[in-house]
């Protein structure tokens, strides 16, 4: 077992903080956070970083942003604002109220239960929450047009994620209840690398919001590559008609070698995505987003996508699945399952400003 992890078990251990290990059939592993409901850590192999940014003090000093990946709720404006327009997580979402209520060779399952304040209508929505997280198998060995370029060589890691979003009827005040509620689903990664966006054709992302115009950002028929560099944080958004349901993170380790992240999600082109920035409340179809933080936070980039939302007037349920693949390895290798994994785009991640 790495430095790293030894550390992050130990405070977890010593934090009273409990965790769960799944172990990968090729030596890797990942660490689920029980507080949070969120994967906090995650190596291809021993002797590697995490792939995941995280920040053990917040652990320490019981703060949300302990990093990984974890499972919010959206519209942001709409559960993170309060009226005077102050920002806000709200602790009965994250960290919540989590708890393992299965566990198996296989897997395990989360649950968090809450009740949160919808802003534009004052109505209060109560949800739960259900998490399933196992290994994925690695695609590279699954699929013919990856087994003859000389991959095995790769370590990997990769997990799935069904997440269960419900709504039930909680009486509305002071007006009726007309909105949405959807899942939002985002991956902390440390910042120095490039997001790999592939797109259905050339496509210009929206600003949500933006410290300046972003200096790292390049537009190809593949796809947007963005350089998560600089002092300036930004948050960019493709809608669903753009979005090919992966998104991608490449970074440099040392002189040989690289790390990529790719995550696969659906995209439902005639589904109701109702994330919307500050100015354009009206905004709908906001699917795939990228976070950078400039730096000021801690230094990490997030991979960011939303779920077609459920209406809050009306009980209902909605199951989201993702995956995660994790490659380290030589970089020419890691630059070849990019390019497998995330198409044209990917071929801008070599070439960095």
């Amino acid at each position: 077992m790495t430095d790293g992890v030894v550390c992050i078990e130990a405070l977890l251990k010593l934090a009273g903080q409990p965790y769960e290990v799944l172990r990968g059939a090729d030596g890797g592993r990942l660490l689920v956070l029980v507080k949070g409901g969120r994967i906090l850590d995650l190596r291809a192999s021993d002797g590697y970083d995490s792939a995941l940014w995280n920040d053990l003090s917040a652990v320490e000093s019981g703060e949300w942003n302990t990093g990984g990946d974890r499972t919010w709720i959206s519209p942001e404006m709409d559960y993170f604002m309060d009226e005077y327009g102050i920002y806000k997580v709200p602790s009965q979402l994250d960290p919540g109220n989590w708890e393992v209520i299965d566990r198996s060779q296989d897997g395990l399952s989360l649950r968090n239960e809450c009740h949160l304040r919808h802003r534009s209508t004052s109505a209060m929505t109560a949800l739960k929450m259900e998490k399933q997280i196992s290994l994925a198998a690695n695609p590279l060995t699954m699929n013919v047009s990856a087994l003859e370029r000389g991959l095995s060589a790769l370590h990997y890691i990769g997990y799935e994620v069904s997440t269960s979003l419900s709504i039930s009827a909680v009486p509305s005040f002071p007006q009726p209840a007309s909105g949405y509620c959807g899942q939002w689903t985002i991956l902390q990664v440390p910042a120095g690398g490039s997001v790999l966006v592939p797109t259905i054709g050339t496509v210009r992302p929206m600003t949500m919001f933006a410290d300046r115009e972003p200096d790292y950002v390049r537009l190809s028929e593949g796809g947007v590559s963005i350089h998560c560099i600089g002092s300036h944080g930004f948050k960019l958004s493709f809608d669903a008609l753009a979005s090919t349901g992966r998104i991608g993170y490449t970074r440099r380790l040392n002189e040989k070698e690289h790390s990529l992240v790719v995550r696969q999600f659906t995209v439902n082109p005639a589904g109701v995505y109702p994330d919307y920035p500050p100015d354009k409340p009206g905004c709908l179809g906001s699917c795939t987003q990228v976070y950078y933080d400039g730096g000021k936070l801690g230094g990490y980039a997030e991979l960011e996508y939303q779920s077609p939302a459920l209406r809050i007037d009306a009980p209902g349920t909605t199951t989201e699945r993702t995956q995660v693949f994790h490659y380290t390895g030589l970089s020419a290798s890691v630059a070849m399952a990019a390019e497998l994994l995330l198409g044209g785009v990917a071929a801008a991640s070599w070439n960095g400003p």
